[in-house]
């Protein structure tokens, strides 16, 4: 970079070349410092000159191998094309080819043989078969078989009709006082009917006479008011807590879990379980799915209040169990099954290859080889069966603790006999 001054303010105006501008002082520090006067005088040094250069032959065997990959690419675009081409070409002629219909054609038989008619004069004339004899008419003087007898030989106990029952459940009576002795054998049956009924009703009344509605209205039901409703637990309320113990399904056992909010009265006056309070529950081993079925049968919270109650515990959106982690086993299940299978099959290849064989000659003479069976290895087989139907593992479905559990009230619970004394 050159340096500007204006003239008449050089630096070095009325010096000598060998005077120094920064004085006597500065011109000796010049003299004994080696590299003052050669700052200028050193050419720039080459950046370049050290950097590696790409020889001929290198530029060629780069430009050979991209060459090369080019290629490559190109022939399997050629290729791609072809097949897609000829792809095409096939699809084309199987649209274009119209498949073969086979036709059915029905064979035309030769024609008969044309017989000539008999003449009806070869006929013989057949006599006619002689048919049963008629039945002689009945006698005028035969009595019938059967005479129905008089009332008053034979009287006949019918029995009441549907009727005279209606008639006698809808007037209540009993006793048969509204009847008449010498009357008909209808009234005769209906008392005895009606005696034979009262006789099975307590304190011998008479039950009304129940009319049916249909099969929708067959049991009505009536409205009534809530009784106490500032001290009920009404059924379907659901009670949110956090489990205390860890549930593992392989065996039966008990759990129970720590209430995390307040539980009020049906009107929503009282409160009737207050937080903490604590559930207690049972559940079974080996469930049949990925859920645990818990019922929760006790409830103690802390102000002295014990509640009985039969309870299942549902999930977040009232489905019945405890959804929880689930495992099938299915490692140890085939690792299991593999091992006794290959126990099994190590004693059936030793009694085959080192048993004796048994020989068989059948009557064309021809002879059949038959390995060894050995008893040890059927005995084996029956007990790796055995085995593994004996030990395998049920499913197993695990709930850690602190996880959040949903309860259902099954049905009402009053607190009216543990509020009111605290009042």
């Amino acid at each position: 970079m050159s340096q500007q001054n204006t003239p008449g303010n050089d630096p070095n105006n009325g010096r000598d070349e060998s005077q120094s501008p920064y004085g006597a002082q500065g011109a000796s520090d010049a003299q004994s410092n080696p590299y003052f006067g050669t700052t200028q005088a050193e050419p720039a040094p080459d950046l370049d000159a050290a950097a590696p250069q790409l020889r001929s032959a290198e530029e060629q065997r780069l430009n050979r191998k991209a060459l090369l990959f080019l290629g490559g690419i190109v022939v399997l675009l050629v290729a791609m094309g072809f097949l897609l081409f000829r792809k095409g070409q096939d699809d084309k002629d199987a649209v274009q080819k119209v498949p073969d219909v086979a036709r059915v054609s029905t064979p035309t038989l030769p024609d008969a043989v044309q017989t000539s008619p008999v003449p009806s004069q070869a006929m013989q004339p057949v006599d006619p078969i002689p048919m049963t004899p008629p039945l002689p008419p009945p006698p005028l003087d035969s009595t019938p078989l059967f005479v129905p007898q008089s009332d008053s030989a034979r009287e006949i106990d019918r029995g009441p009709t549907l009727l005279d029952r209606r008639i006698g459940s809808g007037s209540g009576v009993g006793g048969g006082d509204g009847q008449d002795g010498n009357g008909s054998n209808g009234g005769r049956g209906m008392d005895e009917y009606t005696r034979a009924m009262l006789a099975q009703l307590p304190n011998n009344q008479a039950a009304p006479a129940k009319v049916r509605r249909g099969p929708d209205v067959e049991d009505v039901s009536s409205a009534t008011y809530i009784q106490s409703p500032d001290a009920l637990l009404v059924r379907g309320t659901y009670l949110r807590c956090v489990l205390e113990t860890r549930i593992i399904t392989d065996l039966a056992g008990y759990t129970s879990c720590l209430l995390t909010e307040p539980v009020y009265s049906i009107n929503g006056r009282n409160l009737l379980l207050p937080k903490g309070s604590k559930i207690y529950g049972a559940y079974g081993g080996g469930p049949m799915g990925k859920r645990v079925e818990v019922i929760w049968d006790r409830i103690t919270t802390p102000n002295g209040i014990d509640v009985a109650m039969s309870s299942p515990g549902v999930d977040q959106l009232g489905g019945a169990g405890h959804p929880g982690q689930y495992s099938a086993h299915w490692g140890s299940r085939i690792a299991s099954a593999l091992m006794i299978s290959l126990i099994s099959d190590a004693f059936k290849y030793a009694a085959a290859e080192h048993g004796p064989e048994t020989t068989t000659i059948a009557n064309n003479g021809m002879t059949v080889q038959s390995p060894y069976e050995s008893a040890t290895a059927r005995t084996m087989e029956r007990l790796a069966n055995e085995a593994l139907s004996s030990n395998r593992r049920p499913l197993t479905v695990t709930i850690n603790q602190g996880t959040i559990v949903n309860v259902y009230v099954a049905k009402d619970v009053d607190f009216t006999n543990v509020l009111h004394p605290r009042r």
